[in-house]
């Protein structure tokens, strides 16, 4: 978790509540491992990740970066894009899932790292690209990870984020361990030039995430956004 974070959560006696969240996250994916394909499948499908390779050009010559890279779902792809690739998640059960899937399809150009997103272990003005796709409302502090991704990025480097667009399910919460209920355009927009990004675009992804409760007694569909920026 984000050290900057953690001093505002102790400053506001909440220390205790920051951690609790970041591991409540973490153990959350690590249980939901070896289904998550499938309950990603239904989410969004293939669909979602077309759409951001169709956003950005990914050559050989090129180092990406895929934050949050959970299963591999972007990763993979990206692999057989790019000329190296570094995916970053701190759930290690769902990071095994995405080695096994690396290995099968003998994509060797792809290193996983096991990480929090707030503190990246990569190194800085290292990257060409840096994806996150459907992270930033799993984490505490999106702008501290916004700002480790401007951080590890070479000059005139790229960001892609795809996430939810703000709305009121607060059931999500407990259900898909979400820690923010998506964003405003706006609201990332602003984090994103704080955070040292210039051209920056937010706009309808153009797919929709369509998710619900564990019984099935509610099923929703969120607008997901894609932001753009360079370094």
């Amino acid at each position: 978790f984000s050290k900057q974070a953690l001093l505002e959560w102790m400053a506001r006696g909440q220390s205790q509540e920051y951690v609790q969240a970041e591991n409540q996250v973490k153990e959350y994916f690590n249980q939901v491992a070896p289904q998550y394909n499938e309950q990603r499948s239904r989410c969004y499908g293939h669909a979602l990740r077309d759409i951001i390779l169709a956003e950005v050009g990914v050559d050989f010559k090129q180092v990406v970066a895929d934050i949050g890279a959970g299963t591999g779902y972007l990763a993979l792809e990206l692999a057989k894009k790019a000329g190296r690739v570094m995916a970053v998640d701190n759930s290690s059960q769902m990071l095994l899932i995405a080695r096994e899937a690396a290995m099968k399809e003998g994509l060797k150009n792809l290193e996983f790292l096991e990480g929090d997103a707030a503190e990246l272990p990569i190194a800085a003005k290292s990257v060409d690209i840096v994806f996150a796709n459907m992270l930033l409302h799993h984490v505490n502090d999106p702008l501290q990870v916004i700002r480790e991704m401007y951080r590890i990025l070479k000059p005139e480097g790229q960001i892609v984020v795809t996430d939810s667009e703000e709305h009121q399910y607060t059931w999500l919460r407990q259900e898909k361990s979400d820690l923010w209920l998506g964003f405003g355009r706006e609201e990332l927009v602003e984090w994103f030039k704080t955070a040292g990004f210039k051209g920056i675009l937010v706009k309808d992804a153009g797919c929709d995430c369509c998710t619900g409760t564990s019984d099935g007694s509610k099923t929703v569909k969120i607008k997901i956004l894609l932001a753009t920026g360079k370094k």
